[in-house]
């Protein structure tokens, strides 16, 4: 018989917050890619929730990472689709404006930053040493885009056997037939999809 697996809704112990790829190329209008997209605006909206988050997190000392997809160097650049060489203006290299995370979401002093090649945030950076270190046994995932980038994390967060949960309206994706998707696919094998709200309130600190 099986167990009761993860908890529907996170706690605060041994928990860390990701936040995946909030950067200007994908959440402000005129960045790299929502400027060609068809709603430019659709990874922008999850800003607040994200940042609502965040304040929650910090509140509760759970502890909060970041994550950003860069290029180090022109030679050494970031994956695309299908292994598609960036070049130009589509580099994303560290110090350029698109690779910068949002203002709105700027990391704390202390609040760990991953620079990552790949989709997944565990790929080539320092995030399991980190986790390892800070007990977390809970990673609550939130940040762009869902199918891709918040997906590829997730599963592998969950082949290290966390209990991973991706806030549903904290994470957007260019097409929302491939966000509902992708959704129902993470939901039914590997992570629990909590609301903002509902994680917002499990960490609420209680005047006592």
């Amino acid at each position: 018989m099986l167990g009761s697996g993860s908890p529907p809704i996170p706690g605060f112990e041994h928990a860390a917050l990701l936040i995946v790829d909030m950067q200007n190329a994908y959440c402000h209008p005129e960045g790299l890619f929502a400027r060609n997209a068809p709603d430019p605006l659709i990874c922008q909206r999850v800003i607040a929730p994200c940042a609502r988050l965040i304040d929650a997190a910090r509140r509760r000392q759970v502890p909060v990472l970041h994550a950003a997809k860069v290029s180090l160097t022109p030679d050494i650049s970031t994956v695309s689709f299908h292994n598609t060489r960036r070049q130009g203006t589509g580099m994303m290299l560290v110090n350029d404006w698109d690779a910068a995370i949002a203002d709105e979401l700027c990391p704390a002093t202390g609040e760990v930053v991953l620079y990552k090649l790949a989709y997944s945030a565990f790929y080539g950076t320092v995030l399991d040493a980190a986790l390892l270190r800070l007990g977390t046994r809970q990673l609550i995932l939130a940040g762009v885009t869902t199918s891709i980038c918040v997906e590829s994390t997730a599963r592998d967060a969950a082949h290290r056997g966390l209990d991973v949960y991706v806030v549903r309206d904290a994470t957007a994706e260019w097409d929302s037939a491939r966000y509902e998707r992708s959704i129902e696919q993470m939901s039914y094998a590997f992570a629990r999809i909590p609301t903002v709200q509902q994680v917002v309130d499990a960490w609420r600190v209680t005047p006592g």
